[in-house]
């Protein structure tokens, strides 16, 4: 998911005409990495990359990396928000041997990611509107601008994994790159069938009740609410019958509201975005204190979970549980 400093500095992170790196399935050429046959992928971007070799070694922003490692795919090198020892995402895995390129958003030393050796990066681009325009005047997300971007294309091509419209296409689109790269068929197939029973309790526990979720980001400037059918997470979770409280600010993806105005956020359970204030530092503003789903205790995580069959899996099981728990406290 998006973090609002970023949107609001650069409105959303696009691309430029880069070559892009590997999937799988019918466009991508898989070959047992020899060195002696092609590999080749088009990313969602339409960008084909073409190497001579089945990469091995990945690189790349941790959001996309969290969903490669669910399918057994451990990269040698990652930027993000935070380093990956200190990302929840990755508590569950061993990430001794993967180096950090930088310890906030934008930030990548190149000279540790040459040193890395990738086969290709792997990194997301959000759309702009409703419509998933892609802005080409901006950098892909991760990077701080398109000087940085294609100086870092030069150690290795990019791969861009467009994270717009459905979140089932997103999943899909992670579990083709994942099975390019490598990744076992039945890997992901007993992935898949873990995510088909989580969304059917999902499905079960939303149809069980009224409740309205709200999901959130506030920092020093004010709270952002999630507009649920431009978020790809949100827009699967809709699709599986539960009832989001829609922000009226206009806008794309974030309804953005004052503190002063944050009085008028709406719905009983509300899921707080991990990087954002805590539910502490939430509550010390007085008019979100007094929404009801406040004043109810109703306050959980938003962990951000990757776009891949296993993460899904997992949050959709727990926020099943946060749904069955909830009660109706608005109007």
């Amino acid at each position: 998911m998006r973090k609002p400093r970023v949107l609001l500095a650069i409105l959303a992170a696009a691309t430029i005409a880069l070559t892009g790196c590997g999937s799988s399935g019918s466009t991508g050429d898989a070959d047992s990495g020899s060195g002696d046959s092609s590999w080749s992928y088009t990313d969602d971007l339409g960008n084909t990359v073409t190497l001579d070799h089945t990469p091995t070694k990945v690189a790349g922003l941790t959001d996309p990396l969290v969903s490669l490692m669910n399918y057994g795919i451990k990269p040698v090198a990652a930027f993000g928000w935070s380093t990956v020892d200190k990302d929840p995402r990755f508590e569950k895995f061993d990430v001794s041997g993967i180096t950090t390129l930088g310890a906030t958003y934008g930030e990548i030393d190149e000279e540790k990611l040459i040193e890395a050796a990738p086969d290709v990066i792997v990194t997301t681009v959000y759309p702009t509107d409703e419509k998933g325009t892609i802005d080409d005047s901006q950098p892909l997300y991760g990077f701080n601008d398109k000087e940085q971007q294609e100086k870092i294309a030069k150690i290795a091509p990019v791969i861009a994994i467009k994270m717009g419209g459905k979140g089932a296409d997103v999943i899909a689109s992670q579990a083709r790159l994942a099975l390019a790269l490598g990744a076992s068929q039945d890997t992901v197939d007993a992935a898949k069938a873990t995510y088909d029973q989580a969304a059917t309790t999902l499905k079960d526990a939303a149809a069980a009740t009224d409740v309205t979720v709200t999901v959130l980001y506030g920092d020093a400037d004010g709270a952002y609410v999630v507009k649920p059918a431009d978020e790809p997470i949100t827009e699967l979770y809709q699709e599986l019958g539960v009832t989001f409280f829609e922000p009226t600010p206009e806008g794309y993806y974030w309804g953005i509201y004052s503190w002063e105005n944050a009085g008028k956020i709406g719905g009983d359970l509300m899921l707080l975005q991990k990087d954002g204030y805590s539910k502490e530092e939430m509550a010390k503003q007085a008019t979100l204190a007094q929404t009801p789903a406040f004043k109810a205790g109703q306050i959980e995580s938003f962990t951000s979970p990757g776009l891949d069959y296993v993460s899904q899996a997992d949050y959709m099981t727990t926020l099943a549980g946060y749904l069955a728990d909830a009660k109706v406290v608005t109007d």
